[in-house]
């Protein structure tokens, strides 16, 4: 009797372990992305080395492969290199797609807020040692700069008049105020700032502390399906 338990237990065991095998391993296998679908996945998680491994699908898409090379710049935050190629595609945006469009948009909006936010605040950032570091107040006015006017306004960014066309100024001076406000060189009250502020200015000022004064943007993989698409 003892012997026949050993037996049964002996062939149930094995039996038992084959079926846990097959349950671990029997669930819906994932299928693997598309190349377009890992491109697109590879966009919304600004994954900039997945994104240069599937881009060679758009060979023959070359405008869409502009917008995706241009935000892999913006990607890595270089938002100089960015305006710098784009000159040409600001002359001929209007043969793109209006998703195309509208990611160009934003993209140009980024990179070209960074030089002109430079150009109209960069006289205004005064550093004072007194007894302790103090930010003086930064004379600016960003509502100033209206495009039709560039000319006549003095401290206006000659830049502007590049993207008014596609960015109005509306868009820029808001964007502009929006940098202005995560900058701690910044100072727009009427009194001398101490403190943390004063202390963080002269770091990003160095060269030690970078400050994020506008984030890249992000798209939705919906809009980038539709701009690969176009």
């Amino acid at each position: 009797m003892v012997t026949h338990m050993i037996k049964k237990r002996q062939i149930i065991l094995p039996v038992l372990a084959v079926l846990l095998l097959s349950a671990c391993g029997g669930g819906p296998q994932l299928k693997p992305l598309s190349p377009k679908a890992a491109l697109i996945q590879a966009l919304v998680a600004k994954d900039n080395a997945a994104i240069t491994q599937h881009k060679s699908i758009l060979n023959n898409k070359r405008k869409t492969l502009n917008v995706v090379q241009l935000y892999q710049l913006a990607i890595e935050e270089k938002p100089y290199r960015l305006v710098s190629n784009s000159k040409l595609l600001l002359k001929n945006i209007h043969h793109y797609s209006l998703q195309q469009q509208i990611i160009l948009k934003q993209m140009l909006l980024w990179a070209y807020a960074h030089p002109i936010y430079r150009q109209e605040t960069g006289k205004q950032v005064r550093i004072l040692q007194r007894a302790e570091l103090l930010v003086a107040p930064s004379d600016i006015n960003f509502n100033k700069c209206q495009s039709e006017n560039l000319t006549d306004i003095k401290g206006c960014s000659a830049l502007r008049q590049l993207v008014n066309h596609i960015i109005s100024t509306h868009e820029m001076n808001e964007t502009l105020n929006t940098m202005a406000g995560n900058d701690p060189c910044i100072n727009l009250t009427q009194e001398n700032i101490a403190g943390d502020a004063a202390n963080l200015c002269l770091a990003s000022r160095k060269g030690d502390l970078k400050i994020n004064l506008l984030s890249v943007p992000n798209f939705l993989s919906d809009q980038w399906e539709q701009a690969i698409d176009s």
